[in-house]
């Protein structure tokens, strides 16, 4: 019997990447296997984004490639479109790309195998946009996990916040919350399987609640056996309460990376942004980190819109001067895009494209002063990372991340490094990059390893 083979493409966030896994899974209940070669492919779906500017004109250039391989097979090749894009645009993508097979959309995935069947089935192309309140209740056991050290968990999907720049609750719906027991069962079951680390999905993870909040669910899962690390994403900040704070100062397996996105630091454009808090009431928010979380390492980053409609020249430096008054370890930046459909599109788009560079520049090289000052005073410090990454013959091999969050790069001369990989080790910071830090094993992390018999660990 031939073997059947599937393919995906996939753009975009943490929560897409999660939803190839779990469609991963769903093609190999029905017995198709991966393949790395797109022309083997029987199935080949691209898992969209719509985040940034002109996402659809991208996925449509994909498709025109994806054409040809499809033409090359005779037609022998399902081509589907999955994601954001699938979500936002449904059945007219057919009008553009009309050799595409099928559309699913952000909280369809559980329709695929019928999809595919119904295809096989010459019953025509399939689409399917509708929404399904439910559709975070996927069964756990299903994904094709792409790691086995680092497990990805959905706790919540949807947002009910509205920014005026963003898509994302009119593609991923209103939010919905996981029982806190299911959430605490699939971790369990990942920490039996040998996973350490687990990341925390969701739109909005700190607006979390079924019958507990987001900090109850935090220590609930940092007394699980066998994790190390637990780390989430997104917050927002609205939502950051010191309950929150206090949980992940308590939980030592909780990560002490806070990610709190600013977007502006300008309190006019943040109520034109719809972002529900003014610039003080975010400094308070930083404040309240910095008291709680005294003592404890911590790393603060954020995500900044530069050039939103509207912005003058003094509200785009209110943004900057944020950089200095609050110190952050990286940022994620961007310039304003308009997405349709969204609060922002009433107003236009008055900055000028290349003011909005230029803006961007400003703000990338600011933080890079900044980022390095504060990288800089890691080095001579201790830190414990948990190792993922194994790089046999290379000066350092082997990496790992700190509870905050910053990628260290170990130079090692004990043995074979595929050893360490999935351990915990503690290393002295010796030198650093901009988004970096190099270290060496502490004296006593050498001495214990050379007392310790040598065991392999697999890194599949």
């Amino acid at each position: 019997m031939t073997k059947k083979h599937y393919f995906i493409e996939t753009w975009g966030c943490q929560m897409n990447e999660h939803d190839t896994e779990k469609m991963a899974g769903i093609l190999s209940e029905m017995g198709y296997e991966p393949t790395s070669e797109v022309d083997q492919a029987d199935v080949y779906l691209l898992n969209t984004c719509t985040i940034r500017e002109k996402a659809e004109e991208k996925v449509f250039s994909r498709l025109g490639v994806l054409k040809k391989v499809k033409e090359q097979r005779d037609g022998d090749m399902l081509i589907g479109v999955a994601g954001c894009v699938a979500q936002q645009n449904g059945g007219h993508i057919f009008d553009r790309a009309p050799y595409v097979d099928l559309v699913l959309g952000t909280q369809a995935l559980k329709k695929l195998p019928d999809m595919i069947d119904g295809i096989h089935g010459h019953q025509g192309r399939q689409v399917d946009t509708h929404k399904d309140p439910k559709n975070h209740l996927f069964p756990a056991s299903l994904p094709k996990r792409s790691s086995s050290l680092r497990g990805r968990v959905t706790i919540m999907e949807g947002c009910d916040n509205y920014c005026t720049y963003c898509i994302v609750p009119f593609t991923r719906g209103r939010e919905r919350s996981r029982p806190w027991q299911d959430i605490r069962d699939e971790v369990a079951r990942l920490a039996d399987s040998g996973y350490k680390e687990i990341e925390l999905l969701g739109q909005n993870v700190n607006s979390y609640f079924s019958s507990v909040n987001f900090a109850y669910l935090l220590r609930a899962l940092n007394d699980i056996s066998g994790i190390e690390v637990i780390r989430y994403v997104s917050p927002h900040p609205k939502d950051f309460d010191r309950e929150v704070i206090e949980a992940i100062r308590d939980c030592p397996k909780v990560a002490t990376n806070i990610h709190l996105p600013a977007q502006s630091g300008n309190s006019r454009i943040l109520k034109r942004m719809g972002r529900e808090y003014t610039r003080e009431l975010y400094l308070d928010k930083v404040a309240m980190i910095r008291e709680v979380l005294d003592g404890v390492p911590f790393s603060l980053t954020s995500d900044f819109i530069v050039g939103f409609p509207g912005e003058k020249e003094h509200e785009f430096w209110d943004t900057v001067t944020l950089l200095d008054e609050v110190g952050y370890d990286r940022i994620f930046s961007f310039s304003y895009s308009e997405r349709p459909g969204t609060g922002a599109v009433k107003h236009g788009d008055p900055v000028p494209l290349k003011e909005k560079q230029y803006r961007l520049k400003i703000l990338q090289q600011h933080q890079a002063e900044v980022q390095k000052e504060l990288m800089d005073a890691r080095v001579g410090k201790a830190a414990n990372i948990l190792v993922d990454t194994v790089k046999p013959g290379d000066r350092y091999p082997i990496a790992g991340r700190t509870r905050d969050n910053i990628l260290v790069h170990v130079e090692s001369e004990i043995g074979n490094p595929e050893r360490f990989y999935g351990q915990p080790v503690n290393v002295d910071i010796v030198d650093t990059g901009l988004h970096t830090l190099r270290g060496k094993l502490t004296d006593h992390q050498v001495k214990h390893l050379a007392e310790q018999v040598p065991v392999e660990i697999a890194t599949a």
